[in-house]
């Protein structure tokens, strides 16, 4: 990818969450859902307690909070924006966690002293928006201890009782164009970078009941509704959301949401 594109992708992107930061906090309020979401992760990862951890694109911190008050890790997240990471500090007063505006590309440039021996970087929710992923696992198994373990989850997937994808699905039932890609990153594109990296790559999943509310409240966060609607401003997106997802109601009752997830060890 062109690095005038890549510059401009991370501009938007970091726009987008800019916008999102007080929409994160009330949506984990209700769901809780990052917080599970990790520990998902941090197990798949085989994360121990007191691990020294590297959240990249942490956004406001919510991987880092449960990360450290679950595990009592160490954590330094990482994010493009300063709205997201200033809102998790004012949020987050535990020594263990230390927020920081940097570029996932290069985490070294934040890191201070002794805080380049990191056990595990994780990616929850985010390798899918950076544009240079490879470029970053690679920059991110530069600042871990050998047998680290370098783990990302990725942007769900919604899955009919069929295995047919429902994302096509609820699109053309809207009459509503189809997103050109959802995702700045595709899922095998993220899994080819870590296998460059890392061995023993592992894969799983967390499935989930079909939650129309739940994705409403989702999908209507700005940054992430802009995966739907990347077109459209913010407020015509959120008018939409409700619209795509009602459209699935024939599948509701035995849909799952999927959340995929690699980990491997460098």
């Amino acid at each position: 990818m062109d690095d005038a594109i890549i510059r401009k992708i991370k501009k938007i992107v970091s726009g987008n969450f800019d916008k999102s930061f007080d929409h994160y906090q009330t949506f984990e309020e209700r769901h809780h859902f990052f917080a599970d979401l990790t520990l998902r992760l941090a197990t798949a990862a085989g994360l121990e307690k007191g691990s020294n951890v590297l959240d990249i694109g942490c956004g406001n911190g919510a991987s880092a909070e449960i990360l450290s008050r679950e595990l009592e890790c160490r954590v330094l997240g990482l994010d493009l924006s300063p709205k997201m990471i200033e809102n998790g500090r004012q949020r987050i007063k535990d020594p263990r966690v230390r927020l920081v505006v940097g570029d996932a590309v290069n985490p070294r440039a934040v890191t201070g002293d002794g805080e380049n021996d990191f056990d595990a970087a994780l990616y929850n929710a985010a390798i899918f928006i950076i544009p240079d992923a490879a470029k970053s696992m690679q920059a991110a198994a530069a600042c871990l201890k050998p047998g680290g373990s370098i783990g990302f989850s990725f942007y769900p997937q919604i899955i009919a009782d069929s295995g047919e994808e429902l994302f096509p699905t609820a699109f053309d039932r809207c009459a509503l164009p189809r997103p050109k890609a959802q995702v700045v990153t595709s899922y095998e594109k993220a899994l080819e970078g870590l296998r460059q990296c890392c061995r023993e790559v592992k894969e799983n999943a967390w499935e989930r009941p079909f939650s129309e509310d739940f994705l409403v409240d989702f999908f209507s966060i700005p940054a992430q509704s802009a995966s739907l609607f990347p077109r459209l401003d913010y407020e015509e997106r959120r008018q939409l959301v409700p619209k795509l997802f009602a459209a699935l109601k024939p599948e509701a009752k035995k849909a799952k949401i999927v959340w995929r997830m690699a980990v491997g060890k460098v």
